[in-house]
């Protein structure tokens, strides 16, 4: 399917239990009025945890720039011809790119440490951010949207290369890669989103990648249900932007 360019991008942190953090004193986002914030766009709920890197927030997400897609091939010979082909595993890395990412929610993904300073440090031990995020696109022909969403991985800074002002002023944007790792409790390692598809819904979508819903496999059931085993009722939202 054909896209055309990037609306946004979803971030998120995990805390050191695994589960998404929601709390900023711990190491979680803060949040700028609703910059940044993301809700249910049936509801207009707040999904907490998350940040959306978007024109409001970050003056624009610029790119989620995939790569590692294709697994590995080897080739075993026998014969004098090629009898088997083994395939490997993906390895996925997303490159992001924003204009001005608050530096709250820069530092946080890059792993650095608030202190009483007012600075955010980086120790001589690495300590990086697990965490997950979304990156959204569109199909213009058909007006689908696409989340292309990865789970889990480790979010590494990108370089910085400050200069000087000339004729025209040297502008450092922000950069950084998630290296994507398969989600323990299921294996998943990403998934692509249609808004077209009947049983899309936005927020459970979010729920569901950020490990805050599970699905249920056994005797054929796919009905989402939170972390205890409760049904998830679905709602009917297809956009991310309803509900703001």
């Amino acid at each position: 399917m054909e896209i055309k360019g990037i609306d946004d991008i979803v971030v998120w942190p995990y805390g050191k239990d695994g589960v998404i953090n929601t709390d900023p004193e711990k190491g979680g986002f803060s949040y700028n009025g609703n910059q940044g914030k993301v809700f249910d766009p049936v509801t207009g709920e707040e999904l907490k945890g998350f940040f959306k890197i978007d024109l409001a927030s970050s003056k624009g997400a610029t790119q989620a720039n995939i790569t590692g897609l294709a697994p590995s091939v080897s080739r075993v010979y026998g014969s004098n011809q090629v009898a088997e082909v083994e395939v490997g595993n993906e390895q996925p890395s997303i490159a992001l790119g924003a204009n001005d990412i608050p530096h709250v929610v820069y530092d946080i993904l890059s792993g650095l440490t608030k202190d009483k300073y007012g600075g955010y440090a980086r120790k001589g031990r690495p300590n990086p951010t697990q965490g997950g995020l979304i990156a959204h696109s569109h199909n213009t022909n058909y007006d689908i949207d696409l989340y292309f969403a990865f789970p889990l991985g480790v979010f590494i800074t990108g370089e910085v290369n400050m200069g000087t002002n000339a004729d025209n002023p040297v502008v450092v944007h922000d950069t950084l890669t998630l290296n994507s790792q398969a989600r323990p409790q299921d294996l998943l390692l990403y998934e692509k989103f249609y808004s077209n598809e009947k049983e899309f819904d936005y927020a459970n979508m979010l729920k569901y990648i950020s490990g805050q819903t599970t699905t249920d496999n056994t005797a054929g059931s796919k009905n989402p249900t939170d972390a205890d085993g409760n049904p998830v009722t679905p709602g009917s939202g297809n956009s991310s932007t309803a509900g703001e």
